[in-house]
């Protein structure tokens, strides 16, 4: 197709082509494969009523493309019964990968997915590690536990946590002696040693909700839970580890940011929200301490900040932790630090960072000496440097499907059929790996290597020596 204002045509040829589409509008006909045709009155094209464009880098960064060592076909996570397995259904600890085919739990060298044994049929594809030990569910979701380097079977629970209820699925927590079991409100305690079910109890508040969270302590449990009020808050329960006993709770309580001394430290999340946060600029935080035996009340810590600009305020309830010593935690436009082991009421931040973009990002933890923040729509991770406050982005070709961080490396599977490694400290791509599906779950590690789960299989990669 020509153009009439290309610049590298001869003028004679502009002139012909000029002098032809006057011809042509002046006549009022279209030519049209030798056919004579009366165009419309009017031909504008039909617009769209909404066009937003999703933008990202319009070439492909040019890294080395890594071969995978190997890839296995397994059972696709995609296709399974129950989609709260996800993230679950596969592991790599200790040189080996497991994961299930056919419904088996497999064991395989990382190295060369070499197949070192099998086990069970009609399992749920649900497994964890620990010590040497992995524990997974049996189809009538029964615990059971295998020797790890040769699949011998340790134990097989007589007792099922089925609970007839659509909640999420189950969560399995695993400790020295003790394997935990979470359904919804209900927790149950496994000797790990021979499966024998020691207690078993019910938080009535919490009507069947639950969270993910528990934590193990100087012979005390502690869970959170969903309950209503006022409003609907958490609530921070304690049970003795011996028995099950139910210890404490406190109404509004989030999990512990720190366990120190006999001592609970926990978020008190309900009071913010029964604060006119949208006309009133001024905000805190409390973290109050329990002790972790009774659940008595030995003190509380106000953190203290306002809101810049006008109202209406956003809510600005994002996340804080505790990171050696340093509570770091969301104030709005931007994060403070604080030295939490010294704490004096009315104290300023030793230092505060810029939060990065807009109100979707959320603080989620410190690595590598970066603060690490969340987009909430999109799943982007951008960061923040501790010593500069400079702020340090990942990106990729592609829109993400999947972010893992080990040590230096991150690891970005994207919805091309790729996966970017890159150096998190340099923020530079060192390689691709093509796993040629759109999806795909969390990226494992172990040792040197790197296993990708992508739909229905997983590739084996060798790391480079500088992300090892």
């Amino acid at each position: 197709m020509l153009n009439i204002n290309d610049k590298r045509s001869s003028k004679n040829l502009k002139d012909q082509l000029r002098r032809r589409l006057l011809v042509s509008i002046a006549a009022g006909l279209l030519i049209v494969h030798g056919v004579l045709a009366v165009p419309p009155s009017q031909a504008n094209a039909e617009t769209a009523d909404v066009s937003v464009r999703n933008w990202y880098p319009s070439s492909v960064f040019e890294v080395p493309e890594v071969k995978p060592s190997w890839t296995v076909m397994v059972d696709n996570y995609l296709d399974m019964d129950d989609e709260n397995y996800l993230g679950r259904q596969a592991i790599a600890e200790d040189g080996k990968v497991f994961a299930f085919t056919g419904k088996k739990l497999i064991a395989m060298d990382a190295r060369t997915a070499k197949r070192l044994w099998s086990y069970g049929k009609d399992l749920k594809p649900y497994v964890v590690f620990n010590n040497g030990v992995i524990y997974g569910l049996s189809v009538d979701l029964k615990p059971y536990a295998l020797n790890a380097k040769t699949g011998k079977l340790k134990w097989q629970s007589n007792t099922s946590i089925y609970m007839d209820t659509r909640l999420r699925t189950e969560v399995l927590v695993p400790t020295v002696d003790t394997l935990y079991a979470i359904k919804g409100s209900r927790t149950f305690a496994f000797d790990a040693a021979t499966g024998k079910l020691r207690w078993e109890t019910n938080e009535p508040s919490g009507e069947g909700h639950g969270t993910d969270y528990l934590q193990e302590a100087d012979g005390v449990i502690l869970r959170t839970f969903y309950v209503q009020g006022a409003l609907t808050s958490t609530q921070l329960t304690a049970y003795d580890k011996k028995t099950g006993k139910k210890l404490w709770d406190h109404f509004g309580q989030g999990e512990a940011i720190q366990i120190k001394n006999g001592l609970v430290y926990s978020v008190d999340y309900y009071s913010p929200l029964l604060t006119d946060y949208q006309s009133l600029p001024d905000r805190k935080w409390v973290v109050n301490v329990f002790n972790l035996k009774t659940g008595v009340k030995k003190s509380s810590r106000e953190f203290t900040w306002r809101m810049s600009g006008e109202p209406p305020y956003e809510y600005s309830g994002g996340g804080l932790f505790i990171n050696q010593g340093k509570l770091y935690m969301d104030q709005g436009n931007s994060v403070a630090e604080y030295n939490f082991d010294t704490y004096k009421k009315g104290e300023i931040p030793l230092r505060t960072f810029p939060r990065p973009y807009g109100d979707n990002w959320e603080l989620i933890g410190l690595v590598q000496e970066r603060l690490i923040f969340k987009d909430r729509m999109t799943g982007e991770l951008a960061g923040i440097k501790l010593a500069s406050g400079q702020q340090v982005d990942w990106n990729g070709d592609a829109p993400v499907a999947q972010i893992n961080v080990y040590g230096k490396g991150l690891y970005r599977a994207q919805r091309n059929g790729t996966l970017l490694g890159i150096n998190m400290l340099t923020s530079r791509p060192l390689f691709r790996v093509k796993t040629g599906e759109d999806l795909h779950e969390s990226t494992l590690k172990t040792n040197d290597m790197i296993i990708i789960q992508a739909e229905g299989k997983l590739l084996g990669v060798k790391l480079p020596a500088s992300l090892k």
